[in-house]
């Protein structure tokens, strides 16, 4: 091989490698956003929970590369693994709620 080639070749490793590290800070980021909206309420839970169903359904119907139905299917699972998280927004949810129909029945 000819010194240009090794060096294209050598480029070509950092910009992949740059561009992967990219990639996975960015998948990172969204399952941090996740995990983040699904603590908010059971209902945005759910939502990003179906939301992800269809991207992966999505994913299969379109034949795309397996490793994005993964990805998918790996979040999904990750924020499915947090029922305990789940579980005390939904009971403040419904002491919000109570405690606003109080303050109405009182008015």
């Amino acid at each position: 091989m000819s010194p240009s080639t090794t060096l294209a070749e050598d480029d070509l490793r950092r910009v992949l490698r740059v561009m992967d590290a990219d990639v996975q800070a960015s998948l990172a980021l969204t399952r941090a956003t996740l995990h983040a909206l699904a603590a908010l309420s059971p209902a945005v839970h759910r939502a990003a929970d179906l939301a992800l169903e269809e991207e992966a359904e999505r994913a299969e119907r379109t034949a795309a590369p397996q490793h994005v139905v993964d990805v998918v299917t790996e979040a999904r699972l990750r924020l499915q693994q947090a029922p305990e998280e789940a579980r005390a927004a939904q009971a403040l949810e419904q002491a919000l709620v109570k405690a606003a129909e109080s303050l109405r029945a009182a008015a």
